[in-house]
Order: structure tokens, then sequence, then C-alpha cells
């Protein structure tokens, strides 16, 4: 099953790169399950983070990223590693 990725604003290259990955990019409308948030803070705020209620749950609640000044690659490692730098 494919992760679920609520986006708001990113170029569609990487839009393309993630559905490439096998990721489903919903909107930041979408009222279902998300595994993952996208946001670019130089472009948007995450007011809309009350619209997910999996946001709250800390086991396996989504995972806000920021994508400013990240590239694909960069944005796709961060994901699937739940991280934003290794923690050693």
């Amino acid at each position: 099953m494919a992760k679920t990725i609520a986006a708001s604003n990113i170029p569609s290259e990487m839009r393309s790169s993630l559905e490439a990955q096998g990721y489903h990019i919903v909107d930041t409308a979408y009222e279902g399950y998300v595994d993952t948030i996208l946001y670019n803070s130089a472009e948007s705020s995450i007011g809309y983070l009350n619209v997910f209620d999996n946001v709250i749950d800390m086991n396996s609640g989504a995972f806000v990223v920021d994508t400013n000044n990240k590239g694909s690659d960069e944005i796709i490692n961060i994901i699937e590693k739940r991280s934003y730098t290794s923690l050693f």
C-alpha cells in the first residue's frame, strides 16, 4: 500500500519524483490518514495540521517535513528514514 503524503506548494518535479517512488500525494484539504505532511516554510504555514487527526498520534502519526531548500532526493530520504539528519 502506498504511503499517503499531504502536500501544498511543492514543485511539480518533486511531486513527480515522489509519485515515481510509489507515494500517493493528496492536497491539504484531504481529511483521511496521511503518513507525511510536506510544507514549505518560506511559502506557507502549517495551520492546516488540525485537519489531520493522526498528527497527534506520537507513535505512528504523520511526519511533518519542511521542503524549503531541499531537493526531491533529500525529501525522499527524509521521509524514508523519518529523520532530517543522522543521529550519529
